[in-house]
C-alpha cells in the first residue's frame, strides 16, 4: 500500500478520501481509547524515499502489525513525565518510538519514511483464517455483504463471536469505555454531603453522622471516591477490581468478555462503590444489650393484666378470656299480641289433603248403518240418489 494512495496528511493523519468526499459522510471525530484491550494493535508501514514500500522482517511482509498488551506497549510508546495511560486520563498525542519499529523490521541505516496506524480491532485480522470476505456488492455500490471465513481454524478463535456481536448491533467491551469514563467523572464528592442533607433533612444527617461515628464526612467521600474511581479503572484495564482482594490492581488471567453494554457498565459500578463504602465507612454502633426499669412497669390502661413479664425460661400459658353473651329479649305492644292472635286462629292447624280417585275408563262403540239406493255416475264413483233419505244410528 503505496504512500501515494493518500489524498491529504493533515496533522500527520493520512486520508485515502478527498475532503470533498469525506463531508458526505463524516459527522465528526470521536476519541479513539488506545492500549486498554489486548486486541489494540500498530500497524507499521515503512518506506524508502522514494516513496517505494519496503519488507519487513524475515517473512518480507510489506505490512507489520504489532499486537499490544500492558507488557509490552511502554516499549513502543515514549510517555512524557506526567502523562500516564491510567484513570481515563490519556494525552491528545502519542510519542512512538519509531526508531524500534524501523529496526524491528531490519533496518539500521537509511532514510525513511514511516506509516503508523493505531488500530482498535473489532472484526476480522491480517491472519488468513480470522478474516471477513465480500460475499455481494450492492447495485448502488453503497453496500456490502461480509461473512466470515468459517474452518477448523476460525473456529478456535474469536472471530465468529465478534461477527455476531457486530450482526446484533451490541457493543463492544472497547466501545463502551469512554461511557465509563464520562460515567465516572460525572460523580462529584463534594457534593454528596449537601445531596444527603436535601433528601433526608438536616436531622437526619446530624443523627447519621453521630450514629456511625464519622470524624470527617467530606474526607472519607474522598477516600470513597478515589478508591471507586481506581476500581473502575481496575476493571476495564482486565485488573481485580476487588478492593478486598489479596490480588487487587493485578492483572486477572482470564479475558474479558468482548460484548459489553451501559447496563453492565452500572451494575459493576454499583457493585465496587458498595465495596469502597464498606472499606471507609465506620461501624453502626448497635446497642448490643436492653435494660429495664421500674419507671414504666405500671401500666395504666390495663396491659398489666393481659401481657405478661418473662423474667426467666419458664413457659407461661395464657390465661383463657371469658366471655359473656347477652341476649335481649323482645317485648310486643298489645295491639301486636292481638294481631298475632287472630292471625293465629284463621290459619288452620292441618290443611286437609284432597284425593283422588284413579279413573276408570270405559269404551265406547259407534256403528253407522246407510240405507238407500246407489248409482254409478260418470265420474265412476258412488252417490246416492238426490230422492233418497240417508239413515243413521248408533249403537
Amino acid at each position: 500500500m503505496a504512500i501515494k494512495t493518500f489524498k491529504e496528511i493533515i496533522d500527520n493523519k493520512g486520508y485515502r478520501i478527498s475532503t470533498k468526499d469525506r463531508e458526505i459522510f463524516e459527522e465528526g471525530t470521536l476519541q479513539s481509547f488506545f492500549g486498554f484491550s489486548d486486541s489494540d494493535m500498530i500497524e507499521f508501514i515503512l518506506y524508502d524515499a522514494n516513496d517505494n514500500q519496503l519488507p519487513q522482517g524475515d517473512e518480507g511482509k510489506l505490512v507489520r502489525y504489532i499486537p499490544l498488551s500492558s507488557e509490552n506497549i511502554k516499549d513502543y510508546f515514549l510517555i512524557a513525565d506526567g502523562t500516564k495511560f491510567q484513570a481515563f486520563q490519556f494525552p491528545n498525542e502519542y510519542f512512538i518510538d519509531a526508531e524500534r519499529l524501523v529496526n524491528e523490521a531490519g533496518y539500521n541505516n537509511g532514510i525513511f519514511k514511516t506509516q503508523i496506524t493505531l488500530l482498535n480491532k473489532r472484526v476480522g485480522f491480517d491472519n488468513l483464517n480470522e478474516k471477513l470476505w465480500i460475499q455481494e456488492v450492492s447495485p448502488s455500490r453503497s453496500e456490502v455483504r461480509l461473512l466470515p471465513i468459517i474452518n477448523e481454524v476460525s473456529k478456535k478463535t474469536d472471530l465468529l463471536q465478534r461477527y455476531d456481536i457486530m450482526l446484533s448491533g451490541s457493543d463492544f467491551r472497547d466501545d463502551i469505555i469512554p461511557y465509563v469514563a464520562k460515567f465516572v467523572d460525572t460523580l462529584n464528592p463534594s457534593e454528596v454531603s449537601g445531596f444527603i442533607k436535601k433528601t433526608y433533612g438536616e436531622r437526619w444527617f446530624a443523627n447519621f453522622i453521630s450514629e456511625f461515628g464519622i470524624a470527617g464526612f467530606d474526607s472519607m467521600v474522598t477516600k470513597i471516591y478515589e478508591s471507586f474511581r481506581k476500581s473502575m479503572f481496575n476493571e476495564f484495564s482486565n485488573r481485580n477490581s476487588n478492593i478486598d482482594d489479596v490480588n487487587y490492581g493485578k492483572v486477572k488471567q482470564t479475558k474479558p468478555s468482548l460484548k459489553y453494554s451501559k447496563e453492565d457498565v452500572y451494575l459493576v459500578a454499583q457493585r465496587i462503590i458498595i465495596q469502597a463504602i464498606q472499606k471507609f465507612l465506620p461501624k453502626r454502633a448497635i446497642q448490643s444489650q436492653t435494660s429495664t426499669t421500674n419507671e414504666f412497669d405500671a401500666s395504666r390502661d390495663g396491659v398489666g393484666k393481659i401481657i405478661k413479664r418473662r423474667e426467666s425460661d419458664v413457659i407461661i400459658q395464657p390465661e383463657v378470656p371469658q366471655i359473656e353473651v347477652t341476649k335481649e329479649k323482645e317485648t310486643k305492644s298489645n295491639e301486636e299480641k292481638k294481631l298475632d292472635k287472630k292471625i293465629k286462629d284463621e290459619v288452620p292447624k292441618e290443611l286437609p289433603i284432597p284425593k283422588f280417585k284413579k279413573p276408570n275408563p270405559t269404551k265406547s262403540k259407534k256403528k253407522s248403518f246407510f240405507k238407500g239406493k246407489f248409482r254409478s255416475y260418470g265420474g265412476g264413483g258412488a252417490r246416492p240418489p238426490l230422492d233418497n233419505t240417508i239413515k243413521t244410528r248408533t249403537l
